[in-house]
Order: structure tokens, then sequence, then C-alpha cells
């Protein structure tokens, strides 16, 4: 318990003290983010707020976890498939800055790199864990076999659903932060109690931290 706790607060005091400066360091090269037309009209006073914050948000994520974790396989193959996000959304920032636009990475390539990140998770989930293709209805006392093709389907689902949706919450105050906090707070508790998963419920409470830094440490 006092690892996960630690790599909450460790997450969220690196954001505290590393992103303000990051924030004056973009803002001094004019990293800024780009407005689409057809948005609401109130988005346009943000035209040029620094961009690519990820890359703290994601220092805050993998420096805690790196040093707590026992880097087991579950655990790793997450960090995995949350570095590939991250790189995803890197990508698609960088883009938008070098053609000076608000469209990034086309949607197509989005996609892709959505589907192999879901085929990695999959693959290890099953051959390297050990996870059936089994979904639990606990409230009815059911398990479905849904067999390894519809098993790949889920995962993709979960991985596209979820980054994609907090996409969609990005950029207006607090949102993304706030929700998210909501989500990761029951999924590390999830892994609290579930023999064997202290890794995932630190990879879980690392974000987490982050998602309640001040205010003024937030993007």
């Amino acid at each position: 318990m006092g690892e996960i706790v630690l790599g909450a607060i460790a997450s969220m005091l690196i954001c505290l003290f590393l992103a303000p400066r990051f924030i004056e360091f973009l803002r001094g090269r004019e990293f800024g983010q780009h407005i689409r037309e057809e948005g609401p009209a109130g988005h346009h006073a943000k035209a040029g707020t620094p961009t690519m914050g990820g890359l703290i948000i994601f220092t805050a994520i993998l420096v805690p976890f790196l040093v707590l974790s026992s880097h087991g396989v579950a655990s790793m193959a997450v960090f995995f498939v949350a570095i590939g996000c991250a790189a995803l959304g890197f990508a698609d920032d960088f883009i938008k800055i070098v053609k000076r636009r608000s469209l990034g990475l086309s949607a197509r390539y989005k996609l892709v790199g959505q589907v192999f990140l879901a085929l990695v998770l999959w693959w290890v989930a099953r051959h390297e864990v050990g996870l059936e293709p089994v979904i639990l209805v606990r409230p009815f006392d059911l398990s479905l076999d849904i067999g390894p093709v519809l098993y790949f389907v889920l995962v993709f689902l979960v991985i596209a659903g979820s980054t994609n949706g907090v996409n969609l919450t990005d950029g207006l105050d607090g949102l993304a932060a706030g929700s998210s906090a909501i989500v990761l707070l029951t999924y590390t508790a999830i892994a609290f109690i579930t023999v064997g998963q202290h890794d995932l419920a630190l990879l879980m409470s690392a974000p987490l931290g982050r998602g309640i830094a001040p205010r003024r440490s937030a993007w």
C-alpha cells in the first residue's frame, strides 16, 4: 500500500515542480495549440496554449512506476500500451506544430497504431499471462467464452474507446483530468484488492497523482 501511495505522491510532485518550467520552455519556442475554426468561439481564446504536455504527464508516470514496480509481465504489457498511446499523442502534437494547423496525425494512422497495440496486449494476455477469453458476468454468475478473435476485438475496443474518449474531453478545462481521476481511482482499488496485481495498482496510482496535481501545474 505504501508504494502505491508513494507513486501517486511522486507523480504529483513531478508535475507540480516540472510542469510550470516546461510550459515556459514551450512558450518561449512558440509550441502552441492551433484551434479549429469550426470549434466553439470560446476555444479560440486558447490559441497558442502550449501543447505536448503529455511529455511531462508521461514522465510523471514513468519515473515512479519504473522505480517502484517489480516489472511483472502484466504491468509491463500495460505500460507498453501506455507508451504506444503516448507516442501517438506526441506524433499528433508534433505534426500540429510543424504544419501549424489543428489537424495532426490522420485517423488512419491512429487506428493502425491502436490495432497494433491491441494485438500486442492481446498476445501477452493470452500467451504470457495466461488469461482465458472468458467474460465473467458476476451478478448472474455466468461465464461467456467469446473465443480468441472476439477477445482481440474486445481488447481493441477498450484501448480505442478509452484513448479516444480522453481525446474528446481533452482541452476542456479540468474535464479530462477530473473524469480520468475517477476512473483511475476505481482501477487502483480493483487492482489493489486483486491478489498479485500490486504493479498494476501502482501503474494506476501514478497518473491518478498527476490528475489531482494542483491547478497551476495542470495543462
